[in-house]
């Protein structure tokens, strides 16, 4: 019972060293840069959802139907980010010292989520009855208080889904590396430009083999079932925007799956010979490689449905070129923390996007300038530390 707070109390220390750590420059700007952000934002939600206001408030779907479903999913997310943060610290290499048994790093990643899950529970009874104010909803607190139990079963469902998997146990007998399974195809041909195994590296792979999983092979059968799908759709109906789009995002799903950057961040890279430049791209090379044969799948078929299309097309791998590089820098910046990373760039996106309807073009440029200073603290962390 003396291990129950650890974990609380190594998440509560890395928060102070991360914040200690930081100049004082680089704090000011995340306080202020990020105070008026969050400020603009808030702003532009409190203008939304008066503009919304009676549609909002005389829609019963919405709060009988939307709110319990909006509220268990948010909870669900965020109980896998929780349960994750917490049984990452519960299972560290630096804890496998402490004589603990399983049962109590379990027990201590519990406690850990369950803490973290009962102060986000209260953000979300406490923003829920904001927006009840906000669009002039009656018995604002009770309806409030209706989306902590949805919020608390889609918490606690992650949490025991994400313990019924010992994915978090450590490894045996190389499965890390292998991944387990029988082997699927060798990267001999495709890593072997300088630095050589930079792939093998980046997916600790051994030998640089892809072993087949069931996780590759249900990744795969989505995939493949999406590219069906859009293929026999645009040329029954003779359209290739089905094709264009399915390009365009599996294109970057596959990139963002496949990219992982924490090479970046050893030693043994970093006083290597070699420049961060060639360095970032040599990790996105074969990513990269693997978005492009996804895009000529549904492209190829949306050419065939319709030649005309041919721009069109031309433009959607453009794109696809363009988030790919914006992604990168992204992963790059948030080196070993890939689902961060995914999960700002997203969200940078649908931001920018958001912004686009009202501030047109300009827009794209923040997003731009972002993306450049985000390279450049990587390109410095990756020289200076």
């Amino acid at each position: 019972m003396k291990h129950d707070r650890l974990i609380l109390s190594l998440l509560q220390q890395e928060v102070l060293g991360s914040v200690r750590s930081l100049r004082r420059g680089d704090l000011a700007w995340i306080i202020l840069g990020g105070g008026a952000v969050i400020a603009y934002a808030a702003a532009d939600a409190v203008v939304a959802l008066h503009a919304a206001a009676p549609l909002l408030r005389n829609s019963r779907w919405l709060w009988f139907a939307g709110l319990p479903a909006g509220a268990f999913l948010l909870g669900f997310f965020a109980g896998l980010g929780a349960i994750h943060l917490a049984l990452s610290r519960a299972y560290a290499p630096f804890m496998a010292a402490l004589p603990v048994s399983n049962r109590e790093r379990r027990r201590m990643a519990i406690l850990a989520a369950a803490c973290i899950g009962t102060g986000l529970a209260v953000l979300v009874v406490g923003f829920t009855a904001l927006a009840c104010v906000l669009i002039a909803k009656s018995d604002s607190f009770m309806w409030a208080i209706v989306a902590a139990p949805p919020f608390a079963a889609g918490f606690a469902a992650a949490v025991a889904a994400q313990l019924r998997v010992p994915s978090f146990l450590p490894a045996r007998n190389g499965d890390h590396e292998t991944g387990g399974g029988r082997p699927l195809v060798t990267l001999n041909r495709l890593d072997r430009a300088r630095p050589s195994w930079a792939a093998a590296w980046a997916w600790n792979l051994r030998a640089g083999t892809v072993m087949l999983s069931w996780r590759i092979f249900g990744a795969g059968s989505v995939m493949g079932l999406a590219v069906l799908i859009s293929a026999v759709g645009g040329l029954a109906y003779h359209r290739a925007a089905p094709g264009a789009i399915t390009g365009l995002v599996g294109g970057l799903t596959v990139f963002m799956l496949a990219m992982r950057y924490h090479p970046l961040g050893s030693p043994v890279l970093r006083t290597a010979p070699i420049g961060f430049g060639r360095a970032w791209l040599r990790f996105l090379w074969l990513p990269l490689q693997l978005s492009t044969v996804f895009f000529l799948l549904p492209t190829g078929a949306a050419l065939a449905a319709e030649p005309s299309s041919w721009s069109l097309l031309a433009a959607s791998g453009v794109w696809l070129l363009m988030l790919n590089g914006a992604y990168a820098v992204f992963a790059a910046y948030f080196m070993t923390k890939p689902r961060i990373a995914a999960f700002s760039f997203l969200a940078a996106i649908a931001y920018a996007t958001y912004e686009f309807s009202e501030y047109g073009r300009t827009v794209v440029l923040g997003f731009l300038a972002l993306v450049i200073w985000l390279f450049y603290r990587t390109r410095r962390r990756f020289y200076y530390g």
